[in-house]
């Protein structure tokens, strides 16, 4: 059966599903309101100049990187100040919003054997505890926009394939699709990979090849890889995406940024079986070798992953799409070097690939298994059991996740007991016992992440300053 013969079936009654996604979701996030501003959300939006009027925001629109993300943080701060409740009501809807865009999106890619599969794998979405440092998190607000209108230009260009041959619909659904993609690309540069991820829904679900494919390339793709040119263009010439290219690429040398991030990507699939391994400060070693532990099993998982995605495109299409989202998404965080080799809010729009093979490798064994045993009625209920016990667990650890934004000493508590041998995180933590006038343990903090990286200027400097304030010299 053809992707897009499923559609009016599968979405007869979308409304339930999709009030009972946002009642489900918003149940979970509904402690993430009590989060207060971390980490970069200091000099991000408190504190950021450029932000105190929209006259100075426009004035410095030549020099700003990510202008829609910004955008956002200037209304918010315009409307609840140094209050973070309303910051965070803007971070969940955007996520609820790109849940309901995966739902969406999947019921045009389903049969009616795996027409469960798009609540699932939204639902595993809105609730995994990997979301919270891009929903709780309010500067991880980037990855959740840029996902939002990723995902809404996806959408869009589904609907104008559907409607080729209807004139001004289908135009509109482009031009749709177009803007969207630019605001993505406003929003976080990962964007980039728009294009890629249209040849893989059209080669996977769509089962385009040879001359269709071409022609698909040609007519449908070639705006989204000339939008992408102009932005790259503009990015070129604009003088701060310069010196953060320049910076970037001085960080490590390619080969071992490459070798590094393959061990990262793989231990980021961990966390999303073990969601306790969560951490905002990861603490993963630099690879300098292919041959250097544990690289060739990074390699082998990578590698068994590309092997099934190949043999299962024609048999389970829906499988090597969730598994060549996932590598899509990840391009361009895992081949332009950046100081941190993982962070959990670059898995967001990853997460759709990851999850989308979870749930369908569970309907699948339910269904043979329904076939092969003599009680089906049994393995159904006992499926249903075990979905609902995953379900139960995750937002249990979402939930747990999210009580350590409330308070910065309780967030870098838990990165030190993760990442104990890493400066930042102690210094960090340190920063968190002045705000609670707390000298004493933020000295020895200071301390510790000043002999852990004697190279940390800003750890020494805070030492110092905490040091002299406590003996009355400042």
């Amino acid at each position: 059966m053809q992707y897009n013969d499923a559609v009016d079936r599968l979405t007869i009654r979308p409304a339930h599903w999709c009030a009972l996604l946002v009642t489900v979701a918003a149940a979970t996030y509904a402690g993430a309101f009590h989060g207060t501003f971390q980490y970069d959300d200091l000099s991000t939006i408190l504190i950021n100049p450029h932000l105190d009027r929209w006259e100075t925001f426009v004035g410095h629109l030549d020099h700003m990187v990510r202008p829609l993300l910004y955008a956002t943080f200037l209304l918010d701060r315009s409307l609840y100040g140094t209050s973070a409740t309303g910051y965070h009501l803007l971070n969940l809807l955007l996520h609820l919003g790109a849940g309901l865009l995966v739902y969406r999106i999947l019921t045009h890619a389903v049969t009616e054997e795996t027409k469960q599969v798009p609540f699932w794998t939204a639902l595993l979405f809105l609730i995994h505890p990997i979301q919270t440092e891009t929903v709780t998190y309010i500067s991880g607000r980037a990855s959740a926009l840029m996902a939002f209108f990723y995902l809404l230009a996806l959408l869009l260009y589904i609907e104008a394939a559907a409607r080729r041959h209807a004139g001004f619909p289908h135009l509109s659904y482009v031009f749709g699709a177009i803007f969207s993609v630019v605001l993505a690309l406003g929003s976080k540069e990962t964007a980039m990979t728009f294009p890629l991820a249209l040849l893989l829904w059209d080669v996977a679900i769509r089962r385009l090849d040879g001359a269709a494919l071409r022609k698909a390339f040609l007519s449908d793709h070639l705006p989204f890889w000339l939008v992408l040119l102009a932005v790259a263009a503009w990015a070129w010439w604009h003088p701060r995406y310069t010196a953060l290219a320049q910076f970037s690429f001085g960080i490590r040398p390619l080969w071992e940024n490459i070798l590094s991030e393959l061990h990262a990507v793989t231990y980021a699939l961990l966390l999303f079986i073990c969601p306790w391994k969560q951490n905002f400060d990861h603490d993963l070693p630099l690879l300098h070798s292919l041959f250097e532990w544990p690289l060739p099993l990074d390699l082998l998982v990578w590698c068994g992953l590309a092997a099934a995605a190949l043999l299962a495109v024609r048999r389970l299409p829906l499988l090597s799409f969730g598994i060549g989202w996932f590598f899509v998404q990840l391009l361009p965080t895992s081949l332009i070097p950046r100081n941190d080799l993982l962070s959990e809010r670059n898995l967001y729009l990853a997460s759709m690939g990851f999850l989308l093979v979870v749930v369908l490798l569970g309907s699948d064994l339910t269904r043979r298994l329904v076939t092969a045993l003599r009680h089906p009625r049994l393995v159904q209920t006992g499926a249903g059991t075990i979905a609902f016990a995953l379900v139960f667990c995750l937002c249990v650890f979402t939930n747990q996740r999210n009580a350590l934004y409330r308070d910065p000493v309780l967030l870098w508590s838990d990165s030190i007991e993760k990442s104990p041998l890493k400066a930042r995180p102690h210094n960090n933590l340190g920063h968190g016992y002045l705000l609670r006038n707390d000298r004493d343990r933020a000295i020895e903090e200071f301390r510790i992440a000043a002999q852990l990286d004697p190279d940390y200027v800003l750890a020494r400097r805070n030492l110092r300053d905490a040091y002299l304030h406590q003996v009355g010299r400042q």
